[in-house]
């Protein structure tokens, strides 16, 4: 491995040794179903390009967003992707506002061939992240004020192998095998910060969640000149019951308030690990893309999930159909070691618009995102440094819910090296 890219790894070891202390995400909205879903935010390169990727194919990188992808990695090399990411965000009702952040690991990929009709990748990366920490005070006349206190975190994560296979020159079939785990915790508590004589309750729900899951994908290409390749895509994930288990635990307590001692003063419930399912609904994803080799490329993607069969230990939660809709793009004006390091850059932009699986009082909770990133080509190298940026909004102030306004900031690095050529001797 070249002595850059033992450097940019080593960089990476540092950023993530200072970030890992400061996981999490402030989103009162990630208290409902898995929590925040990450399926839009998979790389670098996607964040910039609004999340676009099932009609995307490049032997230079790795693309989780469908499975095919892998099959057109190049045939003589290794291929290591790590990334960081950031997000600031903005939380706003009709009458307050308050802000939050959050820095962590955000994936590692590697891809390799297998033989000539066959590539392969692995990867780890969140699949969803629970973090909220809410609280809403009643005030009763000629009684103690009621604090109803609200807060979680945890999440699933995500470690894949993936498999492209190179049916024709032109069709690309693919198949992730996907290990899901994690745990999350979630707390509802009740006191009353005006009296030390009234019991208040709390009551502690952890979750915790390990199964397989399988991820199909396929991609065909078409030219429509000498020089102008098209690409169709086509994602798909079948329903799945996710093996879990749950506590709870109930408790009467004295005391409550933040720093504070808290007193548990009775056990009223205690279940301890009961088994059961999660089921994941069915998804369903369509991208259409239109490239120049190293030059540029446009596409769109849709994407659409059944929410409405999620359940929970047999207990429905009441989601909706969610889908979403992500445009993007790139340009790389010049493709060769002796242009200015300006026309090497690869300029992306993208857009997305998401209708979540929320609905509260009517309004379906939205969410839509402006992204920018720029790569960074190293001279006489195949490595790259990748950066993105997105802006955007999350739900509404309409009958007292909350928007979210926040800015996504993604860093990563890819190294790809030959290591897989046969060695000529005279």
């Amino acid at each position: 491995m070249r002595r850059n890219s033992v450097y940019l790894i080593l960089i990476f070891v540092v950023l993530v040794a200072n970030t890992q202390a400061q996981t999490g995400i402030n989103s009162p909205y990630s208290r409902y179903g898995l929590g925040q879903l990450y399926g839009e935010n998979l790389n670098t390169v996607s964040v910039s390009m609004g999340g676009l990727g099932i009609a995307v194919h490049d032997p230079t990188a790795l693309n989780p967003s469908n499975p095919a992808s892998y099959g057109s990695l190049d045939s003589a090399s290794f291929l290591f992707e790590v990334g960081v990411a950031a997000n600031i965000t903005n939380l706003k009702t009709t009458t307050l506002s308050e802000n939050g952040y959050d820095a962590t690991l955000n994936y590692i990929f590697a891809g390799f061939p297998i033989t000539r009709w066959w590539r392969s990748g692995i990867g780890i990366m969140p699949f969803s992240k629970i973090g909220y920490n809410v609280e809403v005070t009643v005030e009763v006349p000629e009684f103690s004020d009621v604090v109803h206190s609200f807060t979680g975190s945890g999440g699933l994560n995500r470690v894949f192998w993936g498999n492209g296979f190179n049916i024709t020159n032109n069709l690309r079939a693919g198949v992730d095998i996907t290990y899901l785990f994690g745990e999350s915790t979630r707390v509802s508590k009740i006191y009353y910060p005006d009296s030390i004589y009234i019991f208040g309750t709390v009551v502690e729900r952890t979750v915790r969640a390990a199964d397989f899951v399988f991820d199909y994908g396929v991609q065909y290409d078409f030219d429509i000149n000498e020089r102008i390749q098209a690409t169709v895509g086509l994602i798909y994930a079948n329903r799945f019951n996710l093996s879990s288990k749950y506590s709870n635990l109930s408790k009467t307590i004295l005391g409550g308030n933040p720093g504070e001692i808290e007193y548990v003063k009775d056990t009223v419930e205690f279940t301890p690990e009961e088994k059961g399912d999660i089921i994941l609904p069915e998804r369903l994803g369509v991208g259409f893309a239109v490239n120049r080799a190293n030059n540029w490329l446009v596409g769109i993607d849709f994407e659409w999930q059944k929410w409405e069969d999620f359940s929970a230990f047999d207990v429905q939660d009441s989601l909706s159909n969610s889908w979403r809709v992500a445009l993007g793009g790139e340009y790389t004006p010049k493709h060769t070691n002796i242009s200015s390091l300006f026309k090497r850059l690869t300029y992306r932009a993208g857009f997305r618009y998401n209708q979540s699986y929320l609905n509260f009082y009517g309004n379906q909770i939205s969410e839509f995102g402006i992204s920018f990133g720029v790569s960074f080509p190293m001279k006489s190298s195949k490595t790259g440094i990748d950066l993105g940026m997105e802006i955007g909004r999350r739900g509404t102030t309409n009958d007292n819910l909350i928007q979210e306004n926040f800015f996504n900031f993604s860093l990563g690095i890819s190294i790809q090296e030959h290591w897989f050529q046969k060695r000529k001797y005279r």
